[in-house]
């Protein structure tokens, strides 16, 4: 992924937020994606995106997923770009 697509991925999952059905993730999927982040320092940057998304084996489709439920839930949000998670001990 280049740095760009990571960063296209964290836009499109920043301004559009209803965008992505919830329940399109497994609960494996999602487990993997809050572990990924968590040990990158709890927050999604197009710098450090393309590895979270290697770390959680993930595509871009079903990251963007499981990032969308995060946020609905509470448990991200988007902080000047960036994606923060606020749960898996961050």
């Amino acid at each position: 992924m280049t740095r760009s697509q990571a960063f296209a991925l964290l836009a499109a999952v920043a301004l559009a937020p209803a965008a992505l059905p919830a329940a399109a993730q497994s609960a494996d999927e999602r487990a993997a994606m809050v572990r990924a982040i968590a040990a990158a320092g709890c927050r999604v940057t197009a710098a450090n995106n393309g590895a979270i998304l290697q770390s959680a084996g993930l595509d871009e489709d079903r990251a963007a997923a499981v990032v969308q439920s995060l946020i609905d839930s509470g448990q991200a949000s988007v902080e000047g770009g960036d994606l923060v998670l606020k749960t898996g001990g961050c």
